[in-house]
């Protein structure tokens, strides 16, 4: 997106770059992508997520950057 200032929202900027990059199926890829995008953003929004990044681990939300230090103590019980 920044280097070469695409429009990564383009299923076509999409499925060009899945080919360039040797996916057979870009199409196919970029169709799970957004299956897998709207899976994640219905379980964020079900989770009642309003930020990001956010890090879900044993159902508790760590959010921010600034939360790691939160997050890696939860990681080491």
């Amino acid at each position: 997106m920044w280097a070469e200032e695409k429009n990564i929202a383009d299923a076509g900027v999409l499925s060009e770059i899945a080919a360039r990059h040797g996916i057979a199926d870009a199409a196919g890829a970029v169709a799970r992508g957004k299956s897998i995008y709207e899976s994640n953003t219905r379980e964020a929004v079900a989770r009642q997520v309003f930020g990001a990044p956010t890090y879900v681990y044993k159902d508790e939300l760590f959010w921010g950057q600034d939360r790691l230090d939160f997050l890696e103590r939860a990681l080491g019980k």
